[in-house]
C-alpha cells in the first residue's frame, strides 16, 4: 500500500496508509479460524522464526536480514536477540533492549502457548496461567 498520510516528527518521516475504509473485505478469502491464526502466531515465534538471522519488518510485512541492517553485533547495551524494525525510524531496533533472560522467557512462553493451543481442547485456562520459570 502506498502511504496516504505523512508527517515529520523530530526529523523522522512518519508515513503510512490511513484510508482504513478501503480495507473493507481485506483478508476475507482467508478461511482459517481465529484459534488457528492465534496458534500459527505462537508456533511461528516458537519454532519457525530465525532469531539468529532475521529482523521482523512490520513496514514491509516480511523479514529482513540482520546482516543487511548491520544488527549482527552488540553495541553498548543494545542487544539484537529479537529484532523488530521500527516502521518509522528503520535504523532503530525495537527489540534491542531484550536481554538473554527475557528472550528465554519469551521463547518459552511462545512454545508453551503453541503447545497448549495445539493439544488442549479448552486452552483458555492454561493460556492465562501466570508465568512460572522453568
Amino acid at each position: 500500500m502506498e502511504a496516504t498520510y505523512s508527517v515529520t516528527v523530530d526529523n523522522v518521516e512518519c508515513a503510512y496508509f490511513d484510508k482504513v475504509e478501503k480495507l473493507y473485505g481485506f483478508g476475507s478469502h482467508n478461511g482459517e479460524s481465529l484459534a488457528r491464526l492465534v496458534w500459527a502466531f505462537f508456533n511461528y515465534w516458537a519454532y519457525c522464526h530465525d532469531y539468529a538471522n532475521d529482523v521482523i519488518s512490520v513496514r514491509s510485512g516480511s523479514t529482513v536480514s540482520k546482516r543487511a541492517k548491520d544488527w549482527t553485533r552488540r553495541i553498548g547495551n543494545d542487544r539484537h536477540l529479537i529484532c523488530i524494525e521500527d516502521p518509522f525510524e528503520v535504523s532503530h531496533d525495537l527489540g534491542r533492549v531484550v536481554d538473554k533472560f527475557s528472550i528465554r522467557v519469551l521463547r518459552e512462553e511462545f512454545e508453551r502457548a503453541a503447545e497448549i493451543m495445539q493439544y488442549d481442547p479448552n486452552p483458555c485456562v492454561k493460556l492465562f496461567e501466570p508465568y512460572v520459570p522453568s
